[in-house]
């Protein structure tokens, strides 16, 4: 196998208005002596957080937003970047509150994902259960510029947005697989007085 080193110059450049992002134009040299380049998007050791949010009945939370690569709406898990210092469940609380006005009740780590061979950002999942609705006022005026809906929609849809293209943050589904099958089960076994 090749052996890859980076070597300099490293090229960043600032794409965007009003969404900055950053384009990194790596340079590597194999041990036969080529030199590569290849192109990556985010600022290096770029860090995300995102939470997969469960209400008491076991509905999740979604945000409903355009996405411009598909250039449609999806239903996404509410998520964004980390702020440098932020602890990742903090981050994944917050970005849940500012797109849906809900608060996390119990939370737990499901583990980070690297989107793309040509991403330098990182995502930090997270499930998140009993999450009720803080304050409708709580959405961020940016995000509803954007055309962000909070909607709430079942574990068998959220699974089917998964498995259809309906969702950016696929890969949180089958980190938390278990959990969803359990509640979804659990959900359908409730008996009525």
């Amino acid at each position: 196998m090749k052996q890859f080193t980076r070597i300099e110059p490293t090229t960043v450049q600032q794409v965007g208005d009003k969404f900055k992002r950053q384009v990194v134009i790596k340079h590597f040299r194999t041990d036969d002596g080529l030199e590569h380049e290849f192109t990556t998007f985010n600022k290096e050791h770029a860090q995300a957080a995102a939470v997969l949010a469960l209400t008491p009945d076991n509905l999740v939370i979604v945000a409903r937003q355009f996405r411009p690569s598909r250039e449609r709406y999806v239903e996404d898990i509410p998520g964004g970047a980390v702020e440098a210092g932020e602890d990742f469940e903090y981050a994944a609380r917050r970005e849940l509150l500012e797109e849906s006005g809900y608060q996390v009740g119990k939370i737990r780590y499901l583990g980070k994902y690297s989107w793309n061979a040509n991403t330098n950002l990182t995502s930090h999942y997270f499930l998140a259960t009993d999450c009720v609705k803080a304050d409708d006022r709580v959405t961020e005026q940016i995000e509803l510029d954007q055309g962000l809906e909070t909607h709430l929609i079942s574990i068998e849809r959220l699974i089917q947005n998964a498995c259809s293209d309906n969702m950016t943050d696929a890969p949180i589904v089958l980190m938390a697989y278990d959990a969803l099958m359990q509640f979804s089960v659990s959900k359908h076994n409730i008996k009525k007085d």
